[in-house]
């Protein structure tokens, strides 16, 4: 049974917000907790023994299993009804956090977006993005400072493909129904507008007969190759998601280009979107 939150930390600011996030989570939905904190050494190669580099190694190792302790002792203390257990382990996350995700135990990962090895938002070819792209199940990826945990409002990235509907199944499984669900889309100027808003209606539509969520709105902008800030796709989803102000984005991963282009920085300048809400990205079907 699927019904823990694999939580991974660096012990860093953004990475406890996410860990406050998914306590909020899991008190919500009766799950329970893993954190996970996975260590290295910068200055310890495992292959010499030297006993400096040894030593070096043990007050690492020292260092995050008592700061592992300690956050899971306050944690206990803020959230007494929650199950709560934890680890370190050797290893890079993006190599070991996607296997250890395969366990049937985990329902969902939450991270942070930003830990101690940045200070920005997420970029394509960040941590966060590395585990996005790679796990076998959905992700939450928690921006910095954020403190909100709500649902009410939703927001799903549109290309109208089915598997979005998919993602929104798969949201409301694990996280609730909200009340209202905002369909944000962004297409080129030169698009058939009274097409596109007609797909748009159609799609709202389906998503009602669903009988999952009654309230369905439409947020679209176009990519205007004449202002320098709304002349690529991410630009635009971020100023749509900053109007609309949904409690979390839905990202549906594909195979194709889409998920890829709002994380790749442009070629002129260095752009991508910036996780001001809590994220919600979905899994990719292995065929």
């Amino acid at each position: 049974m699927r019904n823990t939150i694999l939580v991974p930390t660096d012990f860093s600011t953004n990475s406890l917000t996410a860990v406050q996030y998914a306590c909020q989570l899991a008190q919500h939905r009766d799950y329970d907790l893993h954190l996970l904190h996975y260590y290295t050494s910068n200055t310890a190669s495992f292959t010499n023994e030297s006993q400096q580099e040894a030593d070096q190694e043990e007050s690492s190792l020292l260092k995050a299993d008592v700061l592992m302790q300690k956050l899971k002792t306050e944690l206990a203390t803020a959230y007494p009804e929650l199950i709560i257990t934890a680890v370190c382990e050797r290893g890079l996350i993006d190599e070991k956090l996607p296997k250890e995700a395969a366990e049937d135990q985990y329902a969902l990962i939450v991270m942070g977006a930003t830990g101690a090895s940045a200070q920005k938002s997420i970029y394509y070819g960040s941590t966060t993005v590395a585990i996005t792209a790679q796990s076998p199940i959905p992700v939450v990826a928690v921006p910095e400072s954020y403190s909100d945990f709500a649902f009410q409002h939703i927001s799903l990235l549109t290309k109208f493909k089915t598997e979005e509907l998919e993602t929104l199944r798969a949201f409301i499984g694990l996280i609730g129904e909200p009340q209202k669900l905002s369909l944000t889309h962004v297409y080129r100027e030169e698009s058939d507008l009274d097409a596109m808003q007609e797909h748009l209606q159609s799609w709202a539509f389906n998503i009602r007969e669903m009988n999952i969520i009654q309230q369905v709105d439409i947020e679209s902008a176009p990519i205007s190759k004449n202002d320098v800030d709304l002349d690529t796709v991410p630009e635009v989803v971020n100023s749509l998601i900053e109007k609309g102000n949904p409690d979390i984005i839905l990202v549906t991963k594909t195979r194709k280009s889409f998920f890829q282009r709002l994380f790749t920085a442009s070629v002129s300048k260095a752009i991508a979107l910036e996780l001001r809400k809590p994220t919600f990205f979905d899994r990719i079907d292995q065929v």
